[in-house]
Formats: C-alpha cells, sequence, structure tokens
C-alpha cells in the first residue's frame, strides 16, 4: 500500500492505494531511476486522462475474467 502525494496546482492531495504486484514492480523500478512515485503516478493519471484510464481498467477487467475463463476450459 502507498500513500501518494499527488501535487495539483494550489494543494496536495493524498490518496492510500493498493496496487498489485506487476505495478508494484514498475513503481520500484521507478525508484530505482530515482523517480518520486507520485510524481510517476499523477504525470501518468494527467498524460492519459480519464476516458483513457477507464477503458484501460475495463479491459483489464475483461482480459483477467476471459483469462480464467480460458483456464476453467482446460
Amino acid at each position: 500500500c502507498y500513500n501518494i502525494i499527488i501535487l495539483g496546482k494550489n494543494m496536495a492531495n493524498q490518496y492510500s492505494i493498493t496496487i498489485s504486484n506487476e505495478a508494484d514492480a514498475v513503481l520500484k523500478r521507478c525508484k530505482e531511476y530515482n523517480l518520486k512515485v507520485s510524481q510517476v503516478i499523477s504525470a501518468a493519471i494527467e498524460t492519459l486522462g480519464f476516458d483513457a484510464c477507464a477503458r484501460l481498467c475495463k479491459v483489464q477487467r475483461q482480459l483477467i475474467a476471459y483469462l480464467g475463463d480460458v483456464e476453467e476450459l482446460e
């Protein structure tokens, strides 16, 4: 679980989030390159915007469901 401070133009907003092992690996790699996790997350969200973030979540849920269905057939 990370406590993330996302800086806006006028104030900081703090979120406590739980992330997957895959996301954790990405954030650990960012730290290895001396990148601030909060800035990486904020930049990704700002760059992608709401629609792309929502679409990514939907596609990920569909993929997980599909892979679960495939595993049940085996």
